[in-house]
């Protein structure tokens, strides 16, 4: 049997604890009077003296009045600051921090009100600590009201059995004068039966061998029985089971109860209920005796304490669940003596982080003090939480038993009152080496970075400048720390900025190497880059970009004596052929009507003289590859292209795009692809009309795919005359000069979409 005052006890040392408060006090209603039950302060003997709240010097009186008027929790994070009570002369005497004041409600009715202080720390009574608080205290109202209700059972049982002894005695009185008692005995089997039926309280007589002879009302209706379905049959038949869900039989127990009922006043088990429901009661049994002495019946009071098994069951779930996370805890958990430093407490892990094997070695015996590197640093953390009531992260470096040196990480608060620190410590000796790893790395690399002559950049996927290392101090206007967060629009101009970006989004999504070439002024000069860009983590590349300057002016220097030596040939070479090809047609026209001979031999040699001439032009033309791609690849090209006609075109939007991991055709094949995606390109400005125009290169593993889509007039592909399609035609012998597959789909009002595909070789 749980006692009143026992379970007050349990249930405000719990509450304490798992509210974070130094002390508290339990005040319930009592006779509509709200008395002070129970005061707690940590792990101290709870007082169960009773006071009215008035009497009661420890509690701040205004606030618990407070409550009890509007019957709605009041938490003060800071109660000496707080304007409704600052004045209050319990919190400016105790100088009160942290404050709670709960109202306790059965059915909307207030029972009692819980109050918890903590006046070494501000901010303690949290959302979540409150909602844990909240569903103990609905639990523990249960609890309380069935305590009291059995106690007044118990009492009302002790009250039933007097009057059942005086009755009795009366009626034996009442035999004797049998007329002039009957009524009277009537009248009080009346109101004992009424008593029975109206009791809140589970009534029921059954004979020496278990069979039912009385239940009230009451009984029926919580057992789930109709008065005919139980009346006759027996206990065992009925509301007693073969086990208890704990394993306990409970069968020789009943048994011996029917023999010997003086032997079990009370008692506390399992029942089963018609639907198969076990609900725990609280029993009181009363023996019925014959005049010779004999047991005819025993009767039974019954409470249910389901509710309250269930809230003990849960609070000592939370208990063991509590002291396993103590035991358990990968963080060494301890209390100390502020003074000395000798441990009052310690888990296990504590234990291990000084080299002990168990606490029983420490507690009670060593001393903290002994143990730091540095006492000043002990002393250091015990003035801040004398300050601020805790410490929290707190480093300092500490020695096992052994004398290994660790780094430990402390969480402390100190409680003056009883003069002790609490908090946990956790061993980061892993974390500080590589702490100081990684500052080596970082300085290593950093070394290395600003040996790199080349700047070098990182950039988001948004184009965000997120770290750039100069390189070469003549890059240093394109590398300021104030561009750092800026995107490349803000950066560069609009074209390169998109340019740039494409980039970047291409190399984190195919997550592979490219390498692009491009040009910058810088000081007045044009400087020519050629960058690798990489992906790294988080969804950034890394930028390096090379001066390629001298190389370009290399390049052009080579082109343009190429281009003089080309000159020189086709004057050498084309020129005299058709120079020669003239004179012999004018020779031809002076001899045409005299010398058919010789007309013929001059026609002979004109011909002769236009298939060498021919025969040099396709040398030249082979030789001179379009300017564009002299500038670079054939995506490079054909954005520089896409670029020059977006300019031009202004009703007209281009897109440009590249699909999968760019790579080098031959000469000749990027000589003809370019030329005929700047064929299909003129042919959707100028005769389609189109206002959208796309361009997409596609590299595949094995082969590549141009394709130019506008959504202009179109047209039926095979309606174009021959003499008009010589557009459609110089496409088509390009693509088959180069073995490639042309595709062109039309339809007037439809738009039109060129493909051409080559195969890798």
């Amino acid at each position: 049997m749980i006692h009143l005052e026992q379970l007050t006890a349990t249930l405000m040392q719990g509450v304490i604890e798992y509210a974070g408060a130094e002390r508290g006090a339990l005040i319930l209603l009592e006779e509509d009077q709200l008395i002070v039950v129970a005061q707690c302060s940590g792990n101290r003997q709870c007082d169960l003296e009773k006071l009215a709240v008035a009497d009661c010097a420890t509690i701040p009186v205004s606030v618990i009045h407070s409550v009890e008027r509007t019957q709605e929790t009041l938490v003060l994070d800071d109660a000496v600051t707080e304007l409704s009570f600052s004045t209050a002369p319990y919190i400016q005497h105790h100088q009160t921090r942290s404050l709670l004041c709960m109202p306790i409600l059965q059915q909307r009715q207030l029972i009692g009100i819980l109050y918890l202080e903590n006046n070494l720390s501000t901010g303690v009574f949290t959302r979540d600590r409150l909602q844990i608080l909240e569903l103990l205290i609905a639990q523990a109202t249960i609890s309380l009201e069935n305590t009291r209700r059995y106690e007044r059972l118990a009492n009302y049982a002790e009250t039933l059995e007097r009057k059942l002894e005086e009755q009795t005695q009366a009626l034996q009185q009442e035999i004797i004068d049998r007329e002039r008692t009957e009524d009277a005995l009537r009248q009080s089997e009346a109101n004992y039966r009424n008593l029975l039926q109206t009791a809140n309280s589970v009534i029921i007589r059954y004979d020496p061998q278990g069979r039912i002879r009385y239940i009230n009302d009451y009984g029926i209706k919580l057992l789930g029985y109709e008065e005919h379905q139980i009346l006759g049959r027996t206990l065992f038949e009925t509301i007693i089971p073969d086990i208890e869900i704990s394993g306990r039989d409970v069968k020789p127990f009943v048994h011996d109860l029917l023999r010997n009922p003086k032997s079990y006043p009370q008692g506390e088990g399992e029942n089963l209920c018609r639907d198969g429901r076990r609900i725990w009661m609280v029993w009181s049994n009363q023996a019925i005796f014959n005049d010779q002495g004999d047991v005819v019946e025993i009767l039974s009071v019954g409470n249910d304490t389901t509710q309250r098994r269930q809230a003990e069951e849960a609070l000592q779930r939370s208990e063991a669940k509590f002291r396993n996370i103590f035991a358990n805890s990968q963080v060494g958990i301890y209390r100390t003596r502020i003074g000395d430093g000798l441990i009052l407490d310690a888990n296990q892990r504590f234990a291990d982080l000084f080299g002990f094997d168990s606490p029983q070695e420490m507690i009670g015996i060593e001393h903290t003090t002994g143990y730091w590197v540095n006492l000043r640093d002990r002393q250091q953390g015990i003035e801040v939480m004398k300050r601020d009531g805790e410490v929290r992260s707190y480093e300092a470096q500490m020695r096992k038993r052994d004398g290994t040196v660790f780094w430990g990480l402390f969480s402390s608060y100190l409680n003056t009152g009883d003069d002790y620190i609490e908090g946990v410590i956790a061993d980061i000796s892993d974390r500080k080496q590589a702490e100081v790893a990684l500052q080596a790395s970082e300085a290593e690399l950093r070394s290395l970075f600003s040996a790199i002559p080349d700047p070098m950049c990182i950039f988001n996927g948004e184009g965000q400048l997120i770290c750039a290392i100069k390189g070469n101090p003549s890059y240093g206007e394109l590398y300021r720390e104030e561009y750092i967060g800026k995107t490349l629009h803000r950066l560069y101009d609009r074209e390169q900025a998109d340019e740039f970006l494409s980039y970047i989004q291409q190399v984190l999504r195919t997550q592979q190497v490219l390498t692009v070439e491009y040009s910058q002024w810088i000081a007045g000069r044009e400087i020519w880059f050629s960058a690798r860009i990489s992906p790294i983590r988080h969804e950034q590349v890394i930028w390096l970009a090379r001066d390629i300057t001298p190389q370009k002016q290399a390049e052009a220097t080579s082109i343009l004596e190429e281009r003089n030596r080309m000159a020189r040939e086709i004057h050498d070479t084309l020129a005299q052929s058709f120079t020669g090809i003239l004179a012999q047609v004018g020779a031809a026209n002076q001899v045409l009507t005299d010398d058919v001979e010789a007309t013929q031999a001059h026609l002979d040699l004109i011909k002769e003289l236009a298939r060498t001439g021919l025969t040099e032009a396709r040398r030249s033309v082979v030789a001179l590859r379009p300017q564009l791609l002299e500038e670079g690849s054939l995506q490079n090209a054909l954005h520089r292209l896409v670029t020059q006609i977006r300019a031009a075109a202004n009703d007209t939007t281009l897109y440009y795009e590249v699909k999968g991991t760019a790579y080098t055709l031959s000469t000749e094949v990027e000589s003809n692809l370019l030329r005929i995606g700047q064929e299909a390109l003129t042919n959707a400005i100028k005769h389609a009309n189109a206002d959208e125009i796309r361009v997409e290169l596609v590299y595949d593993r094995d082969q590549f795919c141009l394709r130019v889509k506008d959504n202009g007039q179109g047209f039926g592909v095979g309606s174009i005359p021959s003499s008009k399609g010589f557009g459609l035609l110089g496409m088509s012998e390009r693509a088959e000069r180069i073995g490639a597959q042309l595709t062109i789909r039309s339809q007037p009002g439809q738009g039109t979409q060129m493909i051409v595909t080559v195969n890798r070789e």
